[in-house]
């Protein structure tokens, strides 16, 4: 699964990349920390976290010609998860075409790479627990093929989507919009102090939102866990945009911390169900994967089930954590 016909995209556990260039080979880029003051104002802090992003984002694309670029593509995705989070949250108080069209061109693009993505983790998934029980079946040999013929395809969309005329239009076009401050701005968000205010405000919504979502998140469908995840993430950002501007930096950790193993159980959760899409594709692909494709399902189902008691201590905690900017 984690080969490549081309060079660039031959991810960095290939067996046979020589260890030594991949010792050498660049390590993805993930996102900085951003480090607002509590002086600053609203639009200020927007144009930092703005910025913020899109560096993330450009910083990872030379990786896609690097055995390093299954990290690359996954933080390309955080860059644009994190852009549009912050473009959402930050409206009303921000608004106007140049970032509906950011957050429009983020959503298209991470689309694409999300696609690669998705057979990257998977094909990690496989190589654990399913691939020893299943054993030298012809069946899994056959899914494991499909599987990276499939990959390699969506490996192609990526790379080329990352280095299209469209993404350089949007990259420069969002740059610019940052510096001219081009969108609507309401009078308050320019007053020093303000951003600290938005903040307390954004972060305690955006809190009560996910204890509302994620309540019995143990019985859930999949439906609702995937509601409880983009609430996750959005506190999640919007915590880390902001937890530079209060003193506790020690309770910001620990909050952000809760989060992130929260986010964990359900990435689980998500991939599981991203897992079925794709065996879907396989199976339509190559009728003869079918008897390894009906084992790993059922393998999915029986790990899905064994992480409600995980479930249950996740939103107990949750509910426990105390804010860190009251």
């Amino acid at each position: 699964m984690e080969r490549s016909t081309e060079p660039e995209l031959t991810p960095a556990h290939d067996a046979a990349q020589p260890e030594s260039d991949a010792a050498r080979a660049p390590a993805a880029i993930k996102a900085k920390a951003i480090e607002l003051s509590a002086n600053d104002s609203l639009e200020n802090a927007a144009a930092t976290m703005f910025s913020a992003a899109l560096a993330h984002f450009l910083a990872n694309v030379p990786l896609l010609q690097t055995s390093s670029a299954p990290e690359s593509v996954h933080q390309m995705r955080v860059a644009l998860r994190r852009l549009r989070a912050a473009i959402g949250l930050l409206r009303p108080a921000l608004a106007g075409p140049a970032l509906e069209a950011a957050a429009e061109r983020a959503k298209a693009l991470a689309s694409v790479l999300g696609a690669a993505r998705d057979w990257d983790v998977f094909g990690v998934t496989l190589s654990g627990g399913p691939r020893e029980a299943i054993g030298d079946d012809p069946s899994f040999h056959a899914l494991t093929n499909t599987l990276e013929a499939l990959r390699e395809q969506a490996y192609r969309a990526a790379h080329d989507a990352a280095l299209s005329d469209e993404t350089s239009r949007f990259v420069d076009e969002f740059r610019r919009a940052i510096e001219r401050r081009d969108w609507e701005a309401a009078p308050e968000t320019r007053a020093p102090g303000s951003a600290c205010a938005f903040a307390a405000d954004a972060l305690t919504r955006l809190r009560k939102r996910l204890l509302k979502k994620s309540k019995g998140f143990a019985t859930l469908s999949a439906e609702e866990r995937h509601r409880v995840r983009i609430a996750l993430k959005k506190a999640r950002y919007g915590a880390e945009f902001f937890e530079s501007l209060f003193e506790d930096r020690k309770a910001a950790h620990a909050y952000l911390r809760a989060l992130g193993d929260m986010q964990d159980q359900l990435g689980v959760f998500n991939d599981m169900e991203v897992a079925n899409g794709l065996l879907d594709q396989i199976d339509a692909r190559a009728p003869e994967a079918a008897r390894a494709s009906s084992f790993i399902r059922g393998w999915f189902a029986h790990a899905s089930s064994e992480g409600v008691a995980h479930a249950k201590k996740s939103e107990t905690r949750l509910k426990k954590l105390a804010p860190f900017w009251t």
